[in-house]
C-alpha cells in the first residue's frame, strides 16, 4: 500500500499516532519500527539509543531515543511490555532505519503484557492508510517539499 509515495506494507499493524508499525512474531513477541512516514518527518536519523533489553515499558512511555538533524525525540511505545531485544545493527548504523524501516531497520522486539487485550487497537490495510492520511493532513505534510526526507523507490 502506498500513500503520497510512502510505503505501508500489508501484513503489518500500525499505530499512526506513534508513527510505528508492529509485526507479530512467533512465540508472542511483537517487533516495532518506525514507519516510512515517521522517517519522512524525522529526516536522516543519526542515532538510536534503546532502553536496555529486559526493561519493562509502560504504554505511551519511551523505549528509546531517536536523534535526527539537530533534534532528538523519545520513541514511545503504543503498548506495555518487556523489551526482549533491541536491534544492535540499528544502534551501530542508525541509517538502516531510513534505508529499510520495515526490514533491517526495525527498532525493538517486545513481549507485550496482554497482547490479546490490545491487539485490536492497531490498524491494518485501508484503516491504517486513512489514519495516516488524516495525520498527514493535520501535520500539513507536503511530500513534494524538497526538505522532506521521504523514503522513495
Amino acid at each position: 500500500m502506498k500513500l503520497h509515495g510512502l510505503e505501508f506494507p500489508d501484513g503489518l499493524l500500525y499505530a499512526p499516532e506513534y508513527n510505528l508499525w508492529l509485526r507479530e512474531e512467533p512465540g508472542g513477541a511483537v517487533t516495532l519500527g518506525l514507519t516510512a512516514y515517521g522517517c519522512a518527518l524525522y529526516g536522516q536519523i543519526f542515532a538510536f539509543t534503546p532502553k536496555r533489553d529486559g526493561w519493562h515499558i509502560d504504554a505511551d512511555r519511551s523505549f528509546g531515543v531517536v536523534e535526527f538533524a539537530k533534534a532528538a525525540s523519545s520513541a514511545r511505545s503504543p503498548l506495555a511490555g518487556d523489551i526482549l531485544a533491541s536491534n544492535e545493527a540499528v544502534v551501530r548504523r542508525p541509517g538502516l532505519i531510513n534505508q529499510d524501516c520495515y526490514g533491517e531497520g526495525w527498532m525493538v522486539r517486545m513481549k507485550p503484557d496482554d497482547w490479546a487485550a490490545v491487539r485490536d487497537r492497531f490498524l491494518q490495510g485501508r484503516q491504517a492508510l486513512d489514519a495516516f492520511a488524516q495525520r498527514m493532513y493535520l501535520d500539513n505534510f507536503d511530500p513534494d517539499d524538497d526538505g522532506v526526507q521521504a523514503l522513495r523507490p
